[in-house]
C-alpha cells in the first residue's frame, strides 16, 4: 500500500463504517480471532462474515489493523485504485471522500435519530410501508448512492 493510499484510507473509513458494504467474508480461523476481539460475526448465504460497521473502527481508523481479516487487507475501493494508478491526485481523492461524507451527513440529518449505519437506515425508512418519506430524503439518498457507485465501488467482476 502506498503512502498516498494510506493517507486516503485514514481520511475515509467508508469501507469499514457500513457505507459501502454490509459485511466482509471471513474464514474459520479469522472467525475465532474476531470473536476473541469482540467483533460481530455470523453467517449469510455466502458463508461466514464479519458484520459492518466494524466495532473496532474508531472514527476512521482501524484499531486492529494488524489483526484485520484478509478481506479487509485485500480491499481497495475504486477511488483508491484510481489513486494508485495516478488517475487522480491525493487531493482530488480526498475531496471525493469529503464530498461523500458531507452527503452522508446531509442524509443522516434528514432521517429520524438511529444507531444504524446511515444507508441501512435510509433503505429501511424508504422501503417501510409505515414511514412518511419525503422528497428531500429521497434526493439525499440518491445522491449518496450515485456517488457510492460512481466513485467508491469496484466495477463488477
Amino acid at each position: 500500500m502506498s503512502l498516498a493510499l494510506s493517507q486516503l484510507c485514514l481520511d475515509c473509513g467508508l469501507c469499514c463504517d457500513g457505507t459501502l458494504f454490509r459485511y466482509v467474508a471471513i474464514n474459520g480461523s479469522e472467525r475465532e480471532e474476531l470473536v476473541r476481539l469482540g467483533i460481530g460475526v455470523g453467517e449469510n448465504r455466502k458463508g461466514e462474515v464479519m458484520w459492518l460497521p466494524c466495532g473496532k473502527l474508531a472514527g476512521k481508523c482501524c484499531t486492529i489493523y494488524e489483526a484485520r481479516p484478509g478481506g479487509c487487507r485485500r480491499f481497495v475501493c475504486a477511488l483508491g485504485k484510481r489513486l494508485e494508478a495516478k488517475e487522480v491526485s491525493l487531493e482530488e481523492a480526498k475531496a471525493q471522500v469529503v464530498e461523500m461524507q458531507a452527503k452522508i451527513a446531509t442524509l443522516k440529518a434528514l432521517l429520524p435519530p438511529s444507531d444504524e449505519p446511515v444507508l441501512r437506515q435510509a433503505r429501511a425508512h424508504i422501503d417501510s410501508t409505515t414511514s412518511q418519506v419525503n422528497e428531500a430524503q429521497l434526493k439525499a439518498f440518491q445522491a449518496v448512492e450515485d456517488q457510492r457507485y460512481a466513485v467508491f465501488m469496484p466495477p463488477p467482476a
